[in-house]
């Protein structure tokens, strides 16, 4: 197994939010609105700023990717809410060695946020979307078969399958949004919370 590829020699070159908002090319004013409109609960914020141990958050992530439009910005409000965390955002295409590190350990999900000790330490990871959006998301497929009808098109290159399903991804964005907005947004926080050693 390879070993964590963000240590101390590195990990300022990970990009801040505000950072990453601007390097966007794609989703960039959505992310920019998301991250402006996600707040967490008084008590959550609360929560958050009381924790003593200094904890870092690795994100790996790819600005296409919508789950990183919906958990990126609540993953750097958790930040924002606790002077013990740090959190620094890496992009897999320009990161091949993180890419490799995850793909040796069964990750091949993003965004996936690992978080390490104050030595930089990996202590664990959270991949994905919160496990309640798993469901919700195959319930969601289920309903649209055209979109797996599309993919498995051999006739068609991956430019033209992006277009053909962009409609119906712009779709699921908006219900995706709907979802966060409904409780997936405090089962992110409460997940990562219990990583971080809070009860939410």
């Amino acid at each position: 197994m390879s070993s964590y590829p963000i240590d101390v020699s590195n990990w300022h070159s990970g990009l801040t939010m505000p950072a990453f908002i601007e390097s966007m090319g794609q989703h960039k004013q959505a992310m920019r609105e998301r991250y402006e409109r996600i707040c967490l609960l008084p008590e959550q914020c609360q929560e958050f700023s009381r924790l003593e141990t200094r904890f870092f958050i690795a994100v790996m992530t790819e600005e296409w990717c919508p789950d990183c439009l919906m958990n990126l910005p609540i993953l750097a409000r958790i930040a924002d809410a606790a002077p013990n965390v740090e959190l620094r955002i890496f992009i897999r295409k320009d990161w091949p060695q993180l890419r490799a590190y995850y793909s040796d350990h069964g990750i091949h999900s993003i965004p996936v946020a690992t978080l390490l000790d104050e030595g930089l330490s990996v202590l664990s990871h959270w991949v994905e979307r919160p496990q309640a959006a798993h469901q919700r998301l195959k319930v969601w497929k289920a309903a649209h078969p055209e979109i797996e009808e599309v993919r498995m098109r051999f006739d068609l290159s991956a430019e033209q399958k992006r277009a053909m399903l962009k409609e119906i991804n712009d779709r699921l964005l908006v219900e995706m949004e709907s979802w966060y907005a409904n409780g997936l947004q405090s089962e992110t926080i409460r997940e990562v919370g219990e990583l971080l050693g809070l009860t939410l």
